[in-house]
C-alpha cells in the first residue's frame, strides 16, 4: 500500500494560509477585470463568486487568529531575555530609590522634632495579703444555705405525665421474633361497615 499524495502534508499551516490568501487575491483581481453583468444570471454568478472570495478571506483570517505564534529565533529569544532583565533592573532601581527617599524623609523628620522621653513607669505597690472574709458580709458565718430569703427560691414546674402506650408482644412467631415493641392502642371499632 502506498501513501496517497493528496492526503500527505505538503505545506505547513503558515504556507497553506499564505497560499490560500494569494489565491483569494488572484480571484478578486479576476473578478474586478470581468465586464459588468448585463442580465440576471450573470449578476447572480458574479455575486456568488464575490461571496465565495469573501468566505475564503474570512476563513484565512480566522485561521490566522487561531494559529499559535511562530517560534522565536535565537536572536529574538536573546532580545526578549535582555528586555526582561532590563525591566527587572529598572523595577529594582525604582523601589530602591523610593525606599532611600522615604528613609531620608523619616530621618529629616526625626531630627526636626526630637522625640519626648518616655516617663518612667512607677513601680507597683507591694502586694499585701488580705483575708477576703472581712470584705464580704456573712461569708460562711451566718448560714451555709446560699439563698437567704425563701421567696427567692425557684421551684421547677411539676412534670406533665405522658400517656401510657400499650405493650404489645408479637405472638405470631414468638421463637423467631422475641422482640417486644411498643405501639399505641388500636382505635376502637365504632361499628362502621
Amino acid at each position: 500500500m502506498t501513501s496517497d499524495t493528496h492526503t500527505a502534508e505538503r505545506y505547513t499551516p503558515q504556507e497553506r494560509r499564505a497560499r490560500l490568501r494569494a489565491f483569494a487575491d488572484r480571484m478578486l483581481e479576476r473578478l474586478e477585470d470581468l465586464p459588468p453583468p448585463e442580465d440576471v444570471p450573470e449578476l447572480e454568478r458574479t455575486v456568488r463568486i464575490g461571496l465565495l472570495i469573501e468566505r475564503l478571506y474570512a476563513r484565512v483570517d480566522i485561521a490566522e487568529r487561531r494559529a499559535p505564534p511562530p517560534p522565536l529565533t535565537p536572536e529574538q529569544e536573546a532580545a526578549e531575555a535582555a528586555e526582561a532583565e532590563q525591566r527587572v533592573a529598572e523595577h529594582r532601581a525604582h523601589w530602591a530609590a523610593l525606599v532611600a527617599r522615604l528613609r531620608r524623609e523619616r530621618e529629616a523628620a526625626e531630627t526636626k522634632t526630637p522625640r519626648p522621653k518616655p516617663e518612667p513607669v512607677p513601680a507597683p505597690p507591694p502586694s499585701v495579703y488580705s483575708d477576703w472574709t472581712e470584705d464580704f458580709e456573712g461569708y460562711g458565718l451566718e448560714d451555709d444555705d446560699l439563698i437567704d430569703d425563701p421567696s427567692d427560691e425557684v421551684v421547677a414546674p411539676a412534670p406533665i405525665p405522658e400517656p401510657s402506650l400499650a405493650r404489645v408482644i408479637d405472638t405470631q412467631d414468638p421463637l423467631r421474633a422475641p422482640v417486644q415493641y411498643w405501639r399505641p392502642p388500636e382505635r376502637p371499632d365504632y361499628g362502621g361497615g
